[in-house]
């Protein structure tokens, strides 16, 4: 793995920025990989990440949008010499998503599971038009950050978990399938799916009760399943069981060591 390697802190700031709100993210990986010294690990991560960018979408850059979570990413990656994710096959064992950064529980518990960027959220918004579902919101970090972007976000979860810091005050505590069955199966609305964990048949049938077209998924996207389904990953699933959709986007998202994470979104096919 990377963090075993001597990488430039330069070279760890270029990947962290690639993500910042005031750079233009495609421009930003062509940079990375441009700028890096060929055979050195960032040259071998850049190549990843580019061969995993699919995006249409167009988006503004700001210099004044605030993001902690980012910001306290970005350095944890300073401290664990991280410089990003590789199709690396000790990233397959689950354990090991769960292992490799010390400081994931703290992460997890006040902010969430992934970090929400710029580029994630605005493509949500360009997309949520009619309103968006963030299913198992956790702690509502990625609700509070969408509504800060004026997108209009119900946030429902079974709120299993007590010890977390809460970013909202008005999440919807009810089952996902209930929800959906009882809401119109959220036609007219995105799904929004943040890193929820392999579970039984939750995803499957999520998934069935939803009667929109645009679902968003966030969470990994090697092969140790920890996110999504068991025996398969999202991208496979869909491809496997929803021959409707079309995958629309797939950029890659903040991950820390010995991680992998993705946001997807696919959109139903129109008849």
């Amino acid at each position: 793995m990377l963090t075993d390697c001597k990488v430039p802190p330069a070279d760890i700031t270029a990947y962290t920025s690639i993500f910042s709100a005031s750079t233009d993210t495609t421009k930003a990986l062509t940079s990375f990989h441009s700028n890096a010294k060929k055979g050195s690990p960032r040259a071998t991560v850049a190549e990843y990440l580019q061969t995993r960018h699919i995006s249409l979408f167009k988006i503004p850059k700001s210099k004044v949008h605030v993001n902690p979570y980012y910001d306290l990413w970005a350095q944890s990656c300073q401290m664990t010499t991280f410089l990003g994710p590789l199709p690396d096959p000790s990233y397959a064992h689950p354990t090991n998503a769960k292992r490799t950064h010390p400081l994931l529980p703290v992460f997890y518990h006040h902010f969430g599971c992934v970090v929400p960027t710029w580029e994630a959220l605005n493509i949500i918004a360009q997309s949520g038009h009619g309103g968006v579902i963030d299913m198992a919101s956790g702690n509502g970090y990625w609700t509070c950050m969408l509504r800060r972007m004026n997108t209009d976000v119900t946030a429902v979860d079974s709120m299993a978990s007590e010890y977390r810091t809460m970013w909202i005050s008005d999440t919807v505590k009810t089952d996902g399938v209930d929800y959906l069955t009882k809401n119109a199966g959220g036609k007219g609305k995105v799904l929004l799916m943040v890193y929820i964990v392999t579970a039984g048949n939750f995803s499957r049938r999520l998934l069935s009760a939803y009667h929109g077209d645009t679902v968003v998924v966030v969470g990994t996207q090697n092969s140790n399943r920890y996110t999504g389904f068991s025996d398969c990953t999202m991208e496979e699933y869909f491809e496997m069981e929803m021959p409707g959709w079309t995958l629309d986007c797939r950029i890659a998202m903040p991950s820390f060591a010995g991680k992998d994470e993705a946001m997807f979104v696919w959109r139903k096919n129109v008849r």
